[in-house]
């Protein structure tokens, strides 16, 4: 019998085509309530979870400062690696991708600066599903003992944060569970309130901060579906202890279309669920970014008719893009004054626009 001869190069192909995806996705719409501290943890069977920090910081001195820090975990099982002659399965090479996101605003200095990390090739990573604790190089979160712990560094700035919940957890949604259209629905809840302190170092300084922080962590299959080409995000943490959270999903000419909605939580920590005809948000000013060829809205009106809430948002300033790749997008720290059920209200909060590049549209990502 005559033996066929396979090189070592067509061998390897050979066993790489064969690798079969190493998680089992589930495109199912979520029907299982969340159970906490449990979903704290990863999920590997979501193609897409985050977990996502935003807070105001202040120290003793008075300066201010705003912070972002986010931890990205995707199932690789649809992606393709086009660096290659042909596409690569992205699963051949890594069957979960994790991507974090730092940003601090430096009110004092109007200085903003952001930074990526990823665990593609050097770096090592760690999303536990049995605990809350995620990790990329030296980026941590994790939740120990009621409260979550979080550390990031980049040039020029260094946070070393403890945050504990003032509040109960908010359920977006229906029970946590957001539509997100097309048939596409994800677990969405939040932290709304959270008293933190630590140290934020600043150009080779150690500051010690207090401040607020708002956490979100979402999970399952998020996916945009012709013609949505981005969204708007926007949290809201008002001097009279109550938090709003609106969303809405933008089509390929930025108008919003009809997917949205929010959350409006009371002091007591009970929620209230807005639908998208609740919500009227308008952009009263821009701002134009020229590196990636962005128009960002700039300054907006919101108002929740049936809350008798209207609220007036303007950035601290306006340069809070973070221009990284895959996607630049603006995520930065605003301020908030207006007025609910006839009395003056004022805030804080971040607001996040996503899709508005015409150099690197979210099709390009």
């Amino acid at each position: 019998m005559k033996r066929i001869k396979i090189s070592p190069l067509l061998f390897f192909v050979l066993v790489i085509c064969s690798c079969a995806p190493v998680y089992t996705i589930n495109y199912s719409p979520p029907v299982k309530p969340i159970s906490l501290p449990d979903d704290g943890a990863a999920h590997y069977w979501a193609q897409n979870e985050w977990w996502y920090y935003t807070g105001h910081l202040k120290a003793e001195d008075g300066r201010e400062f705003g912070y972002e820090l986010t931890f990205f975990k995707r199932i690789t099982n649809e992606d393709k690696i086009p660096d290659f002659f042909i596409p690569v399965p992205a699963h051949w090479l890594k069957g979960v991708a994790m991507l974090g996101h730092f940003a601090v605003t430096d009110l004092q200095n109007k200085k903003f600066k952001a930074k990526a990390i990823d665990d593609f090739l050097f770096n090592r990573s760690k999303a536990d599903e049995k605990k809350y604790d995620v990790m990329i190089d030296t980026w941590t979160a994790r939740e120990e003992n009621g409260k979550h712990i979080l550390t990031a560094e980049m040039k020029d700035y260094k946070i070393e944060l403890e945050l504990e919940s003032v509040k109960p957890v908010a359920l977006h949604g229906q029970n946590g569970i957001v539509n997100k259209g097309a048939k596409h629905a994800n677990y969405y809840y939040s932290f709304t309130r959270m008293r933190t302190s630590g140290t934020i170092t600043a150009e080779d300084q150690p500051i010690k901060v207090e401040g607020t922080s708002w956490m979100d962590h979402e999970y399952g299959t998020m996916k945009l579906t012709y013609p949505q080409t981005g969204w708007d995000w926007f949290s809201v943490q008002l001097n009279n202890n109550c938090e709003l959270m609106v969303y809405l999903i933008r089509n390929d000419k930025d108008t919003v279309i009809d997917i949205g909605g929010g959350t409006f939580v009371l002091p007591s920590g009970k929620t209230i669920w807005l639908k998208k005809d609740d919500i009227d948000v308008r952009t009263l000013n821009y701002w134009y970014s020229k590196k990636t060829d962005s128009n960002y809205p700039a300054s907006w009106e919101i108002r929740i008719k049936s809350l008798n809430l209207k609220l007036d948002v303007n950035p601290v300033f306006a340069q809070q893009e973070l221009d990284l790749k895959p996607m630049p997008y603006w995520e930065g720290s605003v301020r908030v004054d207006g007025t609910y059920k006839g009395l003056p209200v004022r805030g804080k909060g971040y607001v996040e626009l996503v899709g508005y590049s015409k150099k690197y549209s979210l099709s390009y990502m």
